[in-house]
């Protein structure tokens, strides 16, 4: 993918954001969170792969920067579009250095989060024993009220 490209979607996806801010917001937000993801070898998951989990193991590493939404200027659609030409800058120098050094900025410490199988399978486990019981239960509910409005007075 050529970088025009990924840059003209990055600003396509935060248009749309800043429309959907600025039109349904009730109460108005306080904060802009912009969260960076570096994928190893600049390469991210797919929906398959983060669904399946049949990527290698790998690190996934996640920058965040939260602004005052007082400092990002919703008003002005001109300087909106600078500022988020600058962040998007911002993001693609950081990117670059985190791919060249392994940091995002030089000297911030970051924090390493371990995901287990066993955390991981017994989600999954909880999830499906969830659905599960729920699909019992609805079932015998429903079957329930339909034999009694079908039947309502049989003596089976």
């Amino acid at each position: 993918m050529v970088q025009g490209e990924l840059f003209a979607r990055k600003l396509l996806t935060l248009n749309v954001f800043v429309f959907l801010v600025r039109t349904n917001t009730r109460p108005p937000i306080k904060y802009v969170l912009d969260v960076t993801i570096a994928y190893p070898n600049g390469i991210p998951l797919s929906l398959a792969t983060f669904g399946l989990g049949t990527r290698e193991k790998c690190d996934i590493a996640v920058n965040y920067k939260i602004y005052d939404a007082d400092e990002v200027p919703f008003e002005d659609e001109e300087k909106l579009r600078d500022w988020m030409y600058e962040v998007y800058k911002e993001k693609d120098e950081m990117l670059a250095r985190y791919y060249a050094t392994g940091e995002f900025n030089p000297g911030e410490k970051g924090t390493r989060i371990a995901f287990s199988w066993a955390k991981i399978i017994g989600m999954y486990g909880f999830w499906f024993g969830s659905f599960y019981a729920q699909y019992n239960v609805y079932s015998y509910v429903i079957s329930a009220v339909v034999k009694f409005l079908l039947f309502p007075f049989s003596s089976s």
